[in-house]
């Protein structure tokens, strides 16, 4: 006895019945019953299915998903900002305490006396700086170490301020107030000026480079044939071309420490920062001193 199979129409193959799959925990339906369809009584749509997380972002989080971009933005933004207070506060404290050092000789004649005839200990100072230094620009681990970091810079401050309150006992208060006046005012006009300007003056740091070398060069020709020859004239127009080349040193310091140039400062280096725009002003001052100084007395 063999089985036949009922013949199918010639347009194709029966329709087939559409089962939904079951949710988690229960079974399929016995055979010849039809699972509850979607929508029906006994659906349940949402069970065994872990609900939709929504997100309800910030534009100013990058966590939030709309637009990270927008965040790291902001998060640098801040940053860099937080930065730049922190290195202005210190250059504002490091000037005062150069200030207040440099006022001394002016307070007697008998103390600008005794600063005047201690020419040691102005080189003792001079080595000093020279060694703190170096030690902060070459070695990073001393330049972000704390407190290591400060004590250097505390006193690198020192050095620099009793080399400045031995430059000054050379020249009139008159002179050094006058000089002071227009370092504040200079020094100002440059900050505003480098960073309210959208023109990339770090891209200018090779030609910056070879100008110092050669003012380097300049400047010792200028110390020899005043020593030697009594040129003063020559020594006037290094002290002109120096301030320049350091007005220019600070404009481009400043947007280094701005970013958003060629080069920046990273911001965990505020004490490189600091101490740059520092030296900066000081050689600003120091120039103009020879400049304008009328003379040492």
């Amino acid at each position: 006895m063999s089985y036949q199979q009922p013949p199918y129409p010639q347009q194709g193959y029966p329709g087939q019945p559409q089962y939904n799959y079951p949710p988690p925990g229960q079974q399929y339906p016995p055979p010849g019953q039809q699972y509850p369809p979607s929508g029906g009584p006994g659906w349940q749509a949402n069970v065994g299915v872990p609900p939709t997380m929504t997100y309800h972002a910030q534009p100013q989080h990058a966590e939030g998903g709309m637009d990270p971009k927008y965040g790291i933005q902001f998060n640098d933004a801040t940053i860099r900002a937080a930065f730049v207070r922190k290195v202005f506060i210190m250059v504002t404290i490091m000037l005062a305490v150069v200030a207040v050092m440099s006022a001394i000789p002016f307070i007697s004649p008998e103390l600008k006396s005794t600063v005047r005839q201690s020419p040691g200990l102005y080189y003792v100072s001079y080595g000093t700086f020279m060694i703190v230094y170096i030690a902060l620009m070459c070695c990073e681990n001393v330049r972000r170490s704390f407190p290591a970091n400060l004590i250097c810079t505390a006193i690198l401050t020192l050095a620099i301020g009793y080399m400045t309150m031995m430059i000054c006992s050379m020249y009139s208060l008159e002179s050094v107030m006058l000089t002071f006046i227009i370092t504040t005012v200079v020094c100002a006009s440059i900050i505003l000026f480098s960073s309210q300007t959208k023109y990339d003056l770090t891209s200018m740091m090779g030609f910056i480079f070879i100008a110092s070398m050669v003012l380097m060069v300049f400047g010792l020709v200028a110390i020899i044939a005043s020593i030697a020859f009594k040129v003063r004239w020559l020594y006037t127009i290094y002290a002109g071309l120096a301030a320049l080349l350091f007005m220019v040193y600070l404009a481009i310091d400043v947007q280094m420490l701005m970013g958003g140039k060629k080069y920046s400062i990273d911001p965990e280096d505020h004490i490189f920062a600091a101490i740059q725009l520092f030296l900066d002003i000081i050689y600003i001052f120091w120039m103009l001193l020879m400049l304008f100084g009328g003379g040492s007395r």
